[in-house]
């Protein structure tokens, strides 16, 4: 859950602001509209004013009209999506509160991770306006580029805060807004930790999920490549990958060692090459026209083609041999060291180039890649596979067996292991318990929060503004009349 605030993205805030400066915003303020730093809703020290209660209205309006719905079709849609607003934004401020009651506080290491966030986006909003305000000042240069900045701001401020601001002031409102869904994400966390799952439960998920895979397998067994993949990738990392449960046949793992040629062949190399191209085409047309005629009047024209041919291969040739061979050289070390008795996976982790492996300062990489290997099929063609050459590869090895050195494709060196076939069938509940547990007990983390929160919700100390609530959007229905 984070706080309504932070929830308007940035491009839509640009075109919200800029509307407003320019008079043709789709709220634009009027003698009827209520005050944006009204307040709409409360509970101890935390409100929820007008403007934040717009800026959500005017956000997921957005978001709703792009799937279909229109909530301002009728006074009773408009109504529903209202309140489906409100208790959006409720759920933060009555969160905040309890967090406060019970005397939770942030780490040192949250607040640290929280203020390089504001930071960080801060940043980005200033860069953005202020490009915006240099070139409004090229097209009017009658004010200056930090006037134009210091107007956006303040429409900003006023539309999501309902106070025009400088940018010091709402970065201050900004940076506290970061760390108050930190401490909403933070007290959460805590109080899920009492949350336990039974192993019924467990059991469940699995058995559900295994009839999903037996069942989409058997009709496309092409996808369980990438779905095994990004499981043993991102799980973790991203929220929509979900244990595989069941392995069609046809599959095995492949370890490889990569390394790539850096930097570019150049001007020289490329400017040969056209030239081969076009030997080649006027070469090949001069011998049809010869085979075709039954002479060989063009005979002496082919022999210098050919002969300019071979001289420009050769040094096309030598030209490429020189940008790779620090690849080479390095790919061969590899090889050497194989050849030595030295591990495969530990050769490969010294000398690969492939981030899925390796890690990056992005990725970490992936550890089933590093130990068990990556997925391939000779049967089956998948999203990102596998080139041919490094199919053909694999398909003269038996398990256990290492490549010689080849070149791939693209240009990048190869030395390929088959570490093993995949065995068919289901992969039993103890090989991805720990996942599914996890999973297992975040849906019920977030099914039984959710319920807490809506008990708190009905705390008597949290004061509603019903009126303010109804007014927006109240226009545009009886416009539509």
């Amino acid at each position: 859950m984070k706080r309504m605030i932070k929830l308007i993205s940035l491009s839509l805030a640009l075109l919200i602001v800029i509307g407003m400066l320019c008079g043709c915003g789709k709220n634009e303020k009027n003698t009827e509209e209520p005050d944006g730093s009204e307040i709409v809703a409360s509970i101890g020290n935390e409100k929820v004013t007008y403007a934040l209660y717009r800026a959500a209205f005017d956000s997921y309006l957005e978001y709703m009209t792009q799937l279909g719905y229109d909530p301002l079709s009728n006074e009773e849609e408009l109504a529903s999506y209202q309140d489906w607003i409100l208790d959006y934004i409720l759920m933060d401020i009555v969160v905040l509160y309890n967090a406060e009651l019970e005397g939770y506080e942030l780490s040192e290491e949250q607040e640290a991770e929280a203020q390089k966030q504001a930071e960080d986006e801060l940043k980005s909003i200033y860069d953005e306006y202020w490009q915006l305000s240099e070139s409004e000042h090229e097209s009017d240069p009658s004010k200056s580029v930090q006037e134009y900045f210091d107007e956006y701001v303040a429409a900003l401020s006023e539309y999501f805060v309902g106070e025009r601001m400088n940018f010091e002031q709402y970065s201050a409102r900004y940076a506290e807004e970061t760390r108050k869904s930190f401490i909403i994400e933070g007290y959460k966390e805590l109080v899920c930790a009492d949350f336990s799952v039974s192993e019924e439960d467990i059991i469940e998920w699995y058995g559900e999920q295994y009839d999903s895979d037996r069942e989409c397998y058997a009709e496309s067994p092409e996808m369980y490549k990438t779905d095994r993949e990004n499981f043993e990738m991102y799980f973790g990392i991203s929220d929509d990958v979900y244990p595989v449960t069941y392995t069609p046949e046809g599959y095995s793992r492949i370890m490889d060692i990569v390394v790539k040629p850096s930097g570019k062949l150049g001007e020289e190399y490329e400017t040969k090459s056209a030239r081969l191209a076009e030997l080649y085409d006027e070469c090949s047309l001069l011998m049809f026209n010869d085979a075709l005629n039954g002479n060989d009047a063009n005979s002496e024209r082919i022999a210098e083609l050919l002969d300019e041919y071979r001289a420009l291969e050769a040094e096309c040739d030598a030209l490429y041999e020189e940008f790779t061979a620090s690849a080479r050289e390095k790919i061969d070390a590899a090889y050497l060291e194989l050849e030595g008795g030295a591990d495969f996976a530990d050769v490969m982790l010294k000398y690969t180039e492939n981030a899925f492996v390796t890690g990056d300062d992005e990725y970490e990489g992936c550890e089933a890649f590093r130990t068990e290997g990556q997925i391939i099929s000779l049967t089956h063609s998948s999203k990102d596979d596998w080139s041919d050459t490094v199919k053909d590869i694999f398909g003269m090895l038996e398990v256990g067996e290492y490549s010689t050195v080849f070149a791939d494709d693209d240009g990048s060196f190869h030395i390929i292991y088959h570490a093993s076939d995949i065995e068919a069938g289901e992969i039993g509940l103890d090989a991805v318990r720990e996942a599914v547990s996890g999973i297992v007990k975040a849906q019920q983390d977030n099914d039984s929060w959710n319920e807490l929160v809506k008990t708190w919700m009905k705390d008597p100390k949290l004061e509603i503004n019903i009126d303010l609530v109804r007014l927006i959007g109240k226009s545009e229905i009886q416009g539509n009349k």
